[in-house]
């Protein structure tokens, strides 16, 4: 198995799962070293609680790295990117190349902590409860099924109005267009 070092301490990162998916950790300074892909999902799951993640960032956090990291993987200079937690001025450090993205310790927890304070997430939650609370009423989920089905259907009137601007408009054009056309 290859090592790679850590960014900021050299020494090798270590596997972990986080939130069901591998990434490399940092016994020293509690970074990780995280593929962009899984990030994304990661930021996004509510696996790990708030209080959780809470601790997670205190007891991680040790400060935004000011200098600049070379890439564990291929050595290269990593950009500083915003890390848009609300509050805080943080930067992720980024290889473009590799894909991958180093948080400083903590900072993976208060991206998530970051995320699961947005309204798209707590909507997201809102709808997922609603969606398992069907599932487990049977009765429920029929009546809810059956007073969609009772829905009115309405017969594609935006688009037939588009259709019909459409055609307003390349008869006006045709219309121009012909009257200046020599006969």
């Amino acid at each position: 198995m290859i090592t790679r070092p850590c960014p900021i301490c050299d020494v090798a990162l270590e596997p972990e799962d986080y939130e069901g998916f591998r990434v490399l950790r940092c016994p020293e300074c509690q970074g990780h070293l995280v593929e962009l892909t899984r990030y994304d999902a990661i930021r996004r799951l509510p696996s790990k609680g708030l209080a959780e993640l809470e601790t997670e960032a205190r007891d991680g956090f040790q400060g935004d790295s000011a200098h600049v990291l070379r890439c564990p993987r291929c050595r290269g200079v990593m950009a500083k990117q915003p890390l848009h937690i609300p509050g805080f001025d943080l930067h992720l450090d980024l290889c473009k190349g590799c894909s991958l993205a180093w948080f400083d310790g903590g900072e993976l927890a208060m991206a998530q902590l970051g995320y699961q304070t947005t309204a798209g997430f707590r909507d997201r939650q809102e709808l997922k409860r609603r969606h398992e609370a069907l599932a487990v009423d049977p009765d429920r989920k029929a009546a809810f099924e059956e007073a969609v089905a009772q829905l009115p259907l309405e017969r594609d009137t935006l688009s037939q109005s588009f259709k019909e601007s459409v055609f307003d408009a390349l008869g006006h054009i045709l219309f121009r267009t012909t009257l200046r056309w020599p006969l």
